[in-house]
């Protein structure tokens, strides 16, 4: 039962440590955070897995090279626009020599992606994933799994106390029948005693007479 609510805590450790940036990307601990949609990053990254990026300055969003993994805005502007997470493939230099491009490519697609990445679409650098955690972070949005969440704590101690204070009560109640127990034995001891005790028996008036006429010798 211990693990249960260690995995409730986990959980809502988790819903109440996502924040929403003015972007629209969802954070935790300042790390983009993404549930994964589809399956074009296969095997690598499956449906249902949550990513987490390294979060990048322009500067670096402008410095990455062919291979590695970025999650990247669909269009611009970027608030509201459906972000990808695909591969570079290759880095593409602007016309006037200002700065470059990304061309990128889902491992699990056949043709790279139509449209060119620029730096300042770039959301993060892809670091690690957490296999079906997508769909557990989903679930955790719901209010009603957030309030049972929540709940299984509460529920827990409350009936541990209840558990606990019924043990005792039943400890309490098993000795004072044993001590009332014990105190009735005491009681009819001296009772039963005198029922049982044999009288002193009288001596007879021959055995008296004897013992005068002994005396007076």
């Amino acid at each position: 039962m211990s693990l249960v609510i260690l995995a409730a805590l986990v959980a809502v450790l988790l819903a109440v440590s996502v924040r929403q940036g003015s972007d629209g990307v969802d954070t935790i601990y300042g790390h983009p955070v993404f549930s994964v949609a589809s399956g074009s990053m296969t095997p690598v990254i499956d449906t249902g897995d949550l990513i987490v990026d390294q979060q990048l300055t322009l500067p670096q969003a402008a410095s990455l090279h062919a291979g590695q993994v970025i999650s990247f805005q669909a269009s611009q502007p970027r608030v509201n626009s459906i972000i990808i997470t695909h591969r570079i493939v290759a880095v593409v230099q602007n016309a006037n020599g200002s700065g470059v491009q990304y061309r990128t490519k889902g491992d699990a697609n056949n043709a790279p992606d139509q449209a060119l990445v620029a730096p300042g679409q770039v959301v993060g650098l892809y670091s690690a994933r957490v296999p079906f955690g997508g769909y557990v972070l989903s679930t955790l949005h719901q209010p009603l799994t957030f309030v049972i969440l929540v709940m299984i704590p509460i529920v827990y101690l409350v009936s541990g106390e209840v558990r606990r204070r019924w043990v005792l009560y039943g400890e309490e109640d098993r000795l004072a029948k044993e001590a009332k127990l014990a105190g009735n034995v005491v009681d009819d001891a001296p009772r039963d005693q005198a029922i049982t005790a044999t009288p002193a028996r009288r001596p007879s008036r021959t055995e008296w007479e004897r013992g005068g006429t002994s005396s007076d010798m």
